[in-house]
């Protein structure tokens, strides 16, 4: 997570990403970082989205090298892919010589770490596994945001809540924002 931190704020950012692990709360908020450090709200010309199994890697090819039109760069975001799962030889030959005016964002929920996908992903890109947080971490982040509110909770509520809602951070999320709203 750093690594993107880091990107953002120096705005220097790699050809590729690869966002995957079981936290999908932390994945969104990664995602939505990068492209709203690389990409102009509603730039249709510059920025493309894919999803599902039936990506087409060929077309993902000629849009990555297609040049950006009165931009920095072009951002192609694909997710739940399935490449990163099962071989993808046309991918894994380009994305080493991918184009550097193109980024290319992948969002998954499972990876096959011994792929030559992957393996390509963490040499050549970066590849940020967003693991299930604990119990510590997750007591930090609902105190922070409570804070932000200049709310408090007491560690019996606290320890009530989390039992209520779980540790899946967009459960926590969204029933944070309800609480929120009634307080």
């Amino acid at each position: 997570m750093k690594t993107i931190d880091e990107d953002i704020k120096n705005n220097t950012f790699k050809t590729y990403y690869l966002l995957f692990g079981e936290e999908g709360y932390l994945k969104r908020q990664y995602r939505d970082k990068l492209l709203c450090a690389m990409t102009t709200k509603g730039d249709t010309l510059n920025f493309s989205s894919y999803e599902g199994k039936h990506i087409s890697i060929g077309e993902l090819i000629d849009l990555a090298e297609t040049l950006p039109f009165l931009a920095e760069r072009r951002v192609i975001l694909v997710e739940n892919s399935g490449f990163f799962k099962h071989s993808s030889g046309m991918l894994e030959e380009y994305l080493p010589k991918m184009n550097p005016s193109s980024c290319m964002i992948f969002v998954e929920s499972e990876v096959d770490k011994r792929s030559k996908l992957y393996k390509a992903a963490k040499k050549e890109g970066a590849a940020i596994e967003f693991e299930a947080q604990n119990e510590a971490v997750i007591t930090k982040w609902i105190l922070s945001r409570i804070g932000r509110e200049n709310k408090k909770i007491t560690k019996s509520v606290l320890g009530l809540f989390l039992g209520r809602t779980g540790f899946d951070m967009s459960n926590i999320d969204r029933e944070l924002e309800k609480l929120q709203s009634h307080m």
